[in-house]
């Protein structure tokens, strides 16, 4: 079954109007892809380091074994967002969560344009407010960040309408 992120914006609208939230965890194929490319990359160079490390001395012994150790760092890292997959986007009636960031649906500027290499594509989510922070959303969420750019920006206009309508017991 395909995840949240992996489905089309009728879905997404589909969910949010019966369980009052979207919910799109890390997709773990694009993680690991990327993840295997950059430490392919780090690991050759860290691999050609450790042949010859016996013929280093002092302050090269010790930038090796620091890289190794940062090598090491970021697999337990990126092993730990495998297993939780977070971040996790969550859209629902109060705002945006992405992680620990949040924006509240009244502080929602506009969600932007994905921008970036493909590999390494984000969608900014700017706020309303030009010196608030910004929320960037990575692919490894969402497919299709264009598609998601707009369903925000179709989702952003109705949240703030609701939240402002008068209820029926306030009067």
């Amino acid at each position: 079954m395909p995840t949240t992120g992996e489905q089309t914006p009728a879905a997404w609208t589909e969910e949010f109007q019966r369980n009052g939230r979207v919910v799109f965890p890390l997709r773990r194929r694009p993680y690991v892809l990327r993840g295997a490319v950059i430490l392919f990359v780090y690991g050759l160079s860290g691999v050609s380091n450790l042949i010859s490390l016996a013929d280093q001395s002092g302050y090269r012994l010790l930038a090796t074994s620091l890289r190794v150790m940062l090598l090491l760092t970021l697999i337990g890292i990126g092993s730990w967002q495998l297993i939780t997959r977070w971040p996790i986007l969550t859209v629902d009636a109060e705002g945006i969560r992405y992680g620990r960031a949040f924006m509240a649906w009244d502080e929602v500027g506009t969600a932007g344009i994905p921008r970036g290499p493909a590999f390494f594509r984000t969608l900014p989510v700017l706020p309303a407010n030009v010196w608030d922070k910004e929320i960037r959303i990575h692919r490894d969420n969402v497919r299709d960040l264009t598609a998601l750019s707009a369903w925000l920006n179709d989702l952003r206009p109705h949240r703030k309408h609701n939240d402002k309508e008068p209820h029926a017991d306030n009067g």
